[in-house]
């Protein structure tokens, strides 16, 4: 894509400026655009586990060129959430059965002293926000949308994530949110689990509201280690529905 430089920057007569690093900065944040988007796909279940990443598709897609592009999948390389799968290109990476079960338990604890934190520092505007979010995953729950519900519980989440006002905890949080988000989001769609993960939620939310930081982690680690606790049932609903390829082979 060519962009024209800036009015300050433009040519005219005499000796022209040399302009040094201009293209490369612009690619780079473009390429932190592009994979911030991906990210974001990744996390709301737009682009599944072992979807194949062709940069040509994506050039289209976003109308850049395939320079940043490449640089966004390397970085989604980087950070585990893209694998190179042979012939078949580049991938959203796959989880085993151990490794998401692993990951759901450290999941379980990092959320939990999200919930203490917050309980402890959150302010009326966040609180606010916690509370709208709640509400709209109560709504999605009583309509039955299993998409709507997901991404209200995501900002759900992210809302207790803000009000713990612990940035390291955050990064570390979506990091391990953006290769499990997948996986929770199928659950989302077992009969019942809207309804139950509705009645946690609110359970999490008063105690946060209560300023009881114990009662805010112990709910919430109980919240996020149901998903793990319910994995054979999990897995049985997978393996029998369009969410099937999931998992890596023989995991």
């Amino acid at each position: 894509m060519k962009r024209s430089l800036p009015r300050a920057l433009t040519p005219g007569p005499g000796p022209r400026p040399v302009i040094v690093g201009l293209e490369p900065m612009a690619d780079s944040s473009l390429a932190s655009d592009i994979a911030r988007r991906l990210e974001e796909e990744i996390l709301r279940g737009r682009v599944r586990p072992g979807a194949r990443l062709d940069e040509r598709e994506l050039s289209e897609r976003y109308n850049v060129s395939r320079t940043p592009v490449r640089e966004a999948l390397q970085r989604l390389s980087a950070s585990g959430l893209a694998v190179a799968r042979g012939r078949q290109g580049l991938q959203v990476a796959q989880m085993s059965v151990a490794d998401l079960l692993d990951a759901l338990s450290v999941v379980a604890e990092l959320e939990a002293l999200a919930s203490v934190q917050a309980a402890r520092r959150i302010t009326p505007a966040q609180r606010a926000i916690l509370l709208q979010a709640h509400e709209a995953c109560g709504r999605a729950a009583e309509s039955g949308n299993a998409d709507v519900f997901y991404d209200a519980n995501i900002e759900f989440h992210d809302a207790i994530a803000a009000a713990s006002h612990n940035r390291v905890l955050q990064d570390e949080l979506r990091r391990l949110s953006l290769k499990t988000a997948p996986y929770r989001r199928t659950i989302t769609f077992q009969p019942g689990r809207m309804g139950s993960s509705q009645l946690e939620h609110e359970g999490v939310l008063n105690a946060i509201s209560s300023s009881d930081p114990i009662d805010a982690g112990s709910r919430m680690r109980r919240h996020v280690s149901m998903l793990s606790e319910g994995i054979a049932d999990f897995l049985h609903f997978v393996q029998n529905s369009e969410h099937s390829g999931l998992f890596l082979e023989n995991s």
